[in-house]
């Protein structure tokens, strides 16, 4: 009997057949583990040496990688308007950055105002509370009083102290130290205005380089199908395009679902807080309670903190009985649109396009949060279309393989078959005597 640990390999020779043994099982898989290793120490070593290049080209490709994403966004608007009012693509893209301009003008005439009144107001209640409980005696108060007290009785004077020893030559050296580190602290300080200067310029271009891209692709988006199915090869080209197909709807769906989820969200924030009695911030935090929308669970953190900490620092209410029960409301109101919001809006408009796990979009924002706030909003999307890839090339296959091995046709009819018990047999019916 042949050692299980060899493997033998017949070649054919001729009219001979020969058989050979092959390198010993164990020793194959060492050799492979540490080729793989070799091959992944060669890959780190070579990011390492490359990442300065990478770290430019990432830069370089930033402003048209968000003029891209921007384009995908807006680019069902433009079709949208095309379609209805018979308009050219140049004339569908003029069309919605004219609704961009009109927007902006609006926030900058009206709500910008506002906003701005509200965080001054905000700003200064703040700054009234905090002075109000310092005016308070404290006990450090009583401590300052008490070492003068001990001075007066010593019979010593700060003044005369304080007098001798700016006449002593440390201090002038200390003074002397101070008034070149003065100059350095200016100097500094004008580097420190011009490096933001040339960074506000820089995020100005970055702008401006974002919207021509933008402009560019919107008008040419719709030829990406063709010059995709010029680059992709015959034999890939139908499961290229399914799998494109499956990342739009899943990403395209969700984005463009946030994004109106997010709206429904802050706007009834707004109406919500100014119907409770918290009129002078309802905007400010309607707008908070929007933008944290587009981060999941994010959007109820966004507008309830914000109207605690006024239901908390503001002159509003006198008594503690009054911030207590205001505080109520906006818990109260809080959990409410967060109901509508997760058995409404989500499934309603939002939809089943994503199709992720709970515990998969929690992994997700965890893994995001590395990386800042765009990493937060990109960590979804990206899981999306990880989620496609996954079951393309890897969930589907095994999932046929079990349903054809056992027969079941989901996960729900296997769990069903497991928990339920099994029927006894039927007695036998009685035997005659």
């Amino acid at each position: 009997m042949d050692d299980p640990l060899q493997s033998k390999a017949t070649i054919k020779v001729g009219d001979k057949n020969v058989t050979f043994e092959l390198l010993d099982s164990r020793l194959r898989k060492i050799a492979l583990a540490i080729g793989w290793m070799i091959i992944a120490a060669g890959v780190i070593a070579a990011l390492a040496f490359a990442w300065p290049f990478i770290a430019m080209l990432v830069r370089t490709l930033t402003p048209f990688l968000a003029a891209l994403v921007f384009a995908y966004i807006f680019n069902p608007i433009v079709t949208f308007v095309q379609k209805r009012a018979r308009l050219s693509r140049v004339g569908g893209v003029l069309f919605l950055y004219f609704l961009f301009v009109v927007a902006i003008s609006i926030f900058f005439a009206i709500l910008l105002p506002i906003l701005i009144t509200q965080i001054k107001g905000a700003y200064y209640g703040i700054s009234d509370f905090i002075s109000a409980r310092m005016e308070q005696k404290s006990v450090l108060t009583n401590m300052v009083a008490d070492v003068q007290a001990w001075l007066d009785k010593q019979g010593i004077v700060v003044e005369d102290l304080l007098k001798q020893a700016v006449m002593s030559e440390g201090v002038r050296k200390t003074a002397q130290n101070a008034a070149t580190s003065g100059f350095r602290l200016v100097g500094d300080a004008l580097t420190f205005v011009f490096l933001v200067l040339i960074n506000l310029f820089g995020v100005v271009m970055s702008f401006v380089l974002v919207i021509l891209a933008n402009i560019y692709l919107l008008l040419d988006f719709s030829k990406l199908p063709n010059i995709l199915e010029i680059i992709i090869p015959e034999k890939s080209r139908d499961r290229t395009f399914s799998i494109l197909s499956k990342i739009d709807v899943a990403v395209g769906g969700f984005i463009r679902g946030m994004m109106i989820d997010a709206f429904l969200v802050g706007l009834m924030t707004f109406f919500g807080l100014y119907l409770i009695g918290l009129k002078e911030y309802a905007l400010l935090i309607g707008i908070l309670a929007g933008l944290g929308t587009l981060v999941p669970y994010m959007g109820p953190i966004c507008g309830c903190v914000p109207a605690l900490l006024y239901v908390i620092f503001s002159n509003t209410y006198d008594t503690t009985q009054e911030r207590v029960y205001m505080g109520i409301w906006v818990i109260v109101l809080t959990v409410a649109i967060q109901l509508i919001e997760g058995f409404v809006f989500q499934p309603k408009i939002v939809g089943k396009a994503a199709q992720l796990h709970p515990l998969v979009v929690l992994f997700s924002l965890a893994l995001g949060a590395n990386f800042g706030i765009l990493g937060l909003i990109l960590a979804v999307p990206l899981a999306c279309i990880g989620r496609v890839l996954v079951k393309e090339f890897y969930w589907d296959k095994r999932e046929l393989s079990w349903r054809v091995r056992t027969g079941k046709n989901n996960l729900a009819e296997w769990e069903e078959k497991k928990l339920k018990a099994p029927e006894e047999p039927p007695a036998p019916p009685p035997q005659p005597a």
